[in-house]
């Protein structure tokens, strides 16, 4: 970036926090306290809503259209930092429709083999795109390896994986564990994140690391 590019920059980032004061000094003066009480309100609750509007489409974004899955019934989540040099951990379980569940049990692996592409992925970028999937139990890999005293895979171990973690329910916990090592299920690794959906108990999960 040039010098003049910069004090520019710099400007309108110091003048943007004067108008926004300068506006709510204004307005504290110039409106009945109910009036500015509510617009503050307003002004505060309106991003805050399209943020969580944002943000559930793009949690729901990371499942396949095919599944038709419209809820979270569980999310935990953890960033730390942000860009490249960040790190992040979570969990999200979805509830699988009944109809769906269904037609994965009838069908098994070629399910997921003829899933129809997303229909707005160019705008989801990666999120939501598998290419290939597998039966449950998880494959294990260098780094992913079944607990020695177990011999099972620990989602711990996996959603943690680069000393970043999270607590996560303990029943979550349970069932996860129990449908990553066994059968019955099905899965596939994205970009980023680790996708497992079964028929059996009508769920989807998600869990990702970072």
């Amino acid at each position: 970036m040039r010098y003049t590019e910069f004090i520019i920059l710099l400007i309108v980032l110091v003048l943007i926090p004067i108008t926004v004061i300068n506006g709510f000094i204004y307005a504290y003066k110039k409106l009945s306290r109910p009036h500015f009480f509510l617009l503050l309100f307003s002004l505060i609750a309106i991003p805050f809503t399209f943020f969580k509007i944002y943000e559930r489409g793009f949690m729901l974004d990371a499942v396949p259209d095919a599944l038709h899955v419209n809820s979270i019934s569980y999310s935990k989540e953890e960033s730390w930092g942000f860009g490249p040099s960040g790190n992040e951990a979570g969990i999200r379980v979805y509830p699988l429709p009944a109809n769906v569940a269904d037609e994965i049990l009838r069908q098994g692996i070629e399910f997921f083999n003829n899933l129809p592409p997303n229909k707005n992925q160019k705008n989801r970028g990666w999120n939501g795109k598998y290419e290939k999937w597998y039966q449950t139990p998880t494959g294990v890999n260098d780094r992913w390896q079944p607990k020695e005293e177990t011999g099972a895979l620990d989602i711990y171990d996996y959603i943690c994986v680069y000393g970043f973690c999270i607590k996560i329910d303990d029943a979550v916990v349970k069932q996860a564990t129990e449908i990553v090592n066994s059968e019955g299920s099905y899965y596939a690794y994205g970009r980023i994140g680790l996708i497992v959906v079964s028929p059996g108990k009508k769920l989807v999960l998600y869990m990702y690391n970072g």
